[in-house]
């Protein structure tokens, strides 16, 4: 960024003060989705480590409700050509 500021109230200091604080705002942003991916994959691993049981429990539950999304998607979709197809 370019330091060319004449006074504290010109229009370039303000500019630049708005450049700094968008730049701020977009790196705390950033930085706030790093650190709660951090923090949920730590929970992941807690979870599994103190309560091997109920993550299993949960893993499945979670891979049945993939199948049935994943079968009643293929199941549309096959009704979806055979309608497009007449």
């Amino acid at each position: 960024m370019d330091l060319k500021i004449k006074t504290p109230r010109s229009d370039e200091y303000s500019e630049y003060a708005e450049k700094v604080r968008t730049e701020a705002r977009s790196r705390a942003g950033e930085r706030g989705e790093l650190v709660r991916h951090e923090v949920g994959a730590r929970m992941f691993d807690l979870m599994e480590e103190y309560f091997p049981e109920e993550h299993a429990e949960r893993r499945r539950q979670e891979l049945v409700r993939a199948f049935g999304a994943g079968i009643a998607v293929g199941f549309l979709g096959r009704e979806i050509l055979r309608y497009t197809r007449r």
